[in-house]
């Protein structure tokens, strides 16, 4: 069963006359969901697996973390912007002040012109007034552009929605955020537990070498039980490297996401942290409230539509209110009297009758800049509820593997304990032995892993269902 979704029900906008709001289809529940299953808090879903350190973690990289603080810087860049295009709604007053002193051409005087008598006896016999003049002037200049037909409050609705996506994006950036922290901290003690393993074995190996070579100086066994425990031993010894690197690095990487230089950071041992294992169900539609990448492709949505306005009011006039008032005078004692003022006042209208089809233009580039934001959003949801369903896949599949580990992990020690007992008794060669080490510990290292994974899914899956968000708005 699926549900169909008003495209704008977020947004609370109004599409316009000539636009109606699209629809997307949105199923009813999730195909991999359990069937009952207790409320988990998505707000502060790290809590579910019960961790000191990890929360501690958590509230650090929400303090320090430099994407998080680069985006929050962000989303005060474009409240900036918007409140430049919102000013465009008022109007615009500036101050002047003029002080000018200025010496003439002394050539300019009613002796030196020479022309008709019709001409000169028009002109003054001082013709510019002193060589040296003063000119002050002190006012302000207004201008109000008149917004009949919604140019500048689509423009400023638009840039509104570009903050609200903004905010979304910080949002996307927090919950992405929480959710590397947490699959850091949980890498970091899976590879804990692998190196811990991994010495347990190496320490087997050792005992099993010392084992065979002690049987082969009582003249029990040849040295070719020595030769091959000494091989198994030396393979058992080159693979700790490797999950010591990747230990250190996945720790650097925590430091990293905390904000804090990576060669003085440490954590010491333990274990990998355990959830309550509830997995919320909520109906796929809370998806639209919650993931900010759907909330950000919606708000562009809008933002895209605003611009439609904003474009096709540019083929009407627009009509503006000037004035002017001030004070002028060419002796600065009289500059602030009032026989000193002028003034002026009226309308003015612009209106482009001919830009050889560059404004048709501008509303065919918007209208296509819409539809590629309404295919935008519509693929968020659906990329969204893909990430969902993996996740709950990947959850529930990874639930069962371990189980099944489980039982391979008790086959595989009766299996070592058995034929140790046999090797002792010389019924069975080392390389059984060797084989049945082998088998135990590699699945000793399975379950780690499968342990470290089954938490991995369980934080995709509080990710992708947008758990982390409601934080956002006590920061």
């Amino acid at each position: 069963m699926k549900k169909w979704i008003p495209l704008f029900f977020l947004a609370g906008c109004t599409l316009g006359p000539d636009h109606e709001a699209p629809e997307v289809c949105v199923p009813c529940h999730y195909e991999e969901a359990p069937c009952e299953t207790e409320h988990v808090d998505l707000s502060v879903w790290w809590h579910q697996f019960d961790d000191c350190l990890l929360d501690e973690f958590i509230e650090e990289a929400l303090a320090c973390n430099y994407d998080l603080q680069i985006a929050l810087h962000k989303i005060e860049e474009v409240r900036a912007l918007y409140k430049i295009d919102r000013s465009e709604l008022y109007p615009q007053i500036q101050g002047n002040m003029v002080a000018i002193r200025a010496r003439r051409s002394e050539n300019l005087g009613a002796d030196v012109i020479e022309g008709p008598a019709s001409i000169t006896e028009i002109l003054p016999t001082d013709f510019s007034g002193p060589l040296v003049q003063y000119f002050f002037q002190a006012g302000f200049d207004a201008s109000w552009e008149l917004d009949f037909f919604g140019k500048n409050r689509r423009k400023a609705e638009a840039a509104y929605r570009d903050f609200e996506a903004s905010q979304e994006s910080a949002l996307d950036v927090q919950i992405t955020l929480l959710s590397d922290v947490a699959r850091s901290y949980i890498d970091i003690r899976s590879f804990q537990q692998q190196i811990e393993s991994k010495e347990d074995q190496i320490q087997r190996q050792r005992e099993l070498l010392e084992l065979a070579q002690s049987r082969y100086n009582a003249g029990l066994t040849s040295y070719l039980d020595v030769t091959r425990a000494k091989a198994e031993l030396d393979a058992q010894e080159s693979s700790l490297p490797p999950l010591q690197e990747a230990l250190k690095q996945t720790i650097h990487g925590l430091a990293i996401l905390l904000g804090k230089p990576p060669e003085n950071f440490c954590i010491g041992e333990g274990f990998i942290p355990k959830a309550a294992g509830r997995i919320p169900t909520d109906l796929p539609s809370d998806l639209l409230c919650r993931r900010p990448d759907i909330r950000q492709a919606e708000r562009e949505l809008a933002a895209a539509t605003s611009r439609i306005g904003a474009a096709k009011a540019e083929l009407f006039p627009s009509f503006s209110l000037l004035g002017t008032f001030g004070t002028q005078t060419n002796v600065i004692d009289k500059l602030f009297v009032w026989p000193s003022r002028f003034w002026t006042i009226g309308p003015s209208m612009i209106w482009n009758l001919f830009t050889g089809g560059r404004l048709l233009a501008q509303i065919e580039v918007t209208n296509e800049r819409q539809k590629q934001a309404i295919l935008a959003y519509e693929k968020s949801i659906i990329d969204a509820l893909k990430d969902v369903e993996d996740r709950l896949v990947g959850y529930f599949k990874e639930e069962n593997r371990l189980t099944f580990l489980e039982e391979q992990l008790s086959t595989n020690s009766l299996l070592r304990d058995l034929t140790y007992d046999q090797y002792i008794g010389g019924l069975i060669a080392m390389d059984d032995v060797l084989d049945a080490e082998k088998g135990l510990f590699q699945t000793q290292q399975n379950m780690i892993e499968s342990q470290g994974t089954l938490m991995l899914q369980l934080v995709g899956l509080y990710k992708a269902l947008g758990g982390g968000w409601e934080c956002f708005a006590s920061r």
